[in-house]
């Protein structure tokens, strides 16, 4: 069954990657058709024939008679020069990765990615954010996580081959990166990077990315977060993992019997 999912969900990324260069390729056969009927080329056939004989032209297989016209002279050049450019930068280098996934892991990622919605986006997976990353997994191993980091082989660190966590090598802080982690359409996002600044910078531009999401932020310096209005972002949060820990110390401690 989780094989049957996995494959069905790799058939939605590799369609939903190709889709944009598939219409292309179909308004490229349909606008030569129209341009043969505009220009009076074959005016015996019908336009679902003329897009036909544009079909064929795309691989080379039209062959054009003296006395056709300019416009089916052209198009048997140009047609099929641009099916190259459409499908074979687009579509067949997607097939292309997707059946060298493994090799090409970090580029299926970000196709993956793109198919994701209400889903946890972590930046920067250090200790804490190898902790939530594991506990999330442990409260449903099926929830879609999206890890950020610098460092290579994230995935094979953690020991983590689920279809379903994803890991971008990039930088937290390049609006590219959050929009690669698809934070447009993310329910959670979570900045655990040892660096104040740079959860500052990726926090507030994911939320600028999406509003809606819940944004924690991790602050060695929990002060810093009393220097910010967060009176006009209430799905900013800030927290200090050291001060819980302290609150958590302290309450055993004040009851050492609970």
């Amino acid at each position: 069954m989780r094989r049957a999912r996995t494959a069905w969900r790799d058939l939605q990324v590799v369609v939903r990657a190709v889709s944009g260069n598939l219409a292309l390729f179909a308004g490229l056969i349909i606008g030569a058709a129209l341009l043969m009927r505009l220009a009076g080329s074959y005016p015996r056939e019908s336009l679902l024939d003329l897009i036909v004989r544009a079909f064929h032209m795309a691989y080379l297989e039209a062959v054009v008679e003296p006395g056709d016209g300019w416009v089916p002279d052209m198009l048997t050049f140009v047609v099929p020069a641009l099916s190259v450019l459409i499908l074979g930068e687009g579509a067949l280098r997607v097939v292309a990765v997707y059946l060298r996934r493994d090799e090409h892991r970090e580029e299926w990622d970000r196709l993956v990615a793109k198919t994701f919605s209400k889903h946890t986006v972590i930046c920067g997976i250090g200790e804490l954010g190898r902790a939530m990353c594991r506990r999330l997994l442990a409260l449903n191993p099926d929830t879609p996580l999206v890890l950020v980091d610098t460092k290579p082989d994230v995935l094979s660190e953690l020991g983590i081959r689920s279809p379903n966590v994803c890991h971008l090598q990039a930088d937290m802080t390049s609006l590219a990166t959050l929009e690669a982690a698809n934070c447009r359409e993310a329910a959670l996002v979570i900045l655990a990077s040892g660096n104040d600044a740079l959860n500052l910078e990726a926090g507030y531009k994911a939320h600028s990315l999406n509003p809606q999401a819940e944004i924690w932020i991790r602050l060695y310096r929990s002060e810093l977060a009393t220097l910010m209005d967060l009176a006009t972002k209430p799905t900013i949060h800030f927290f200090s993992p050291y001060e819980r820990a302290a609150d958590a110390l302290v309450e055993h401690l004040r009851n050492p019997g609970h």
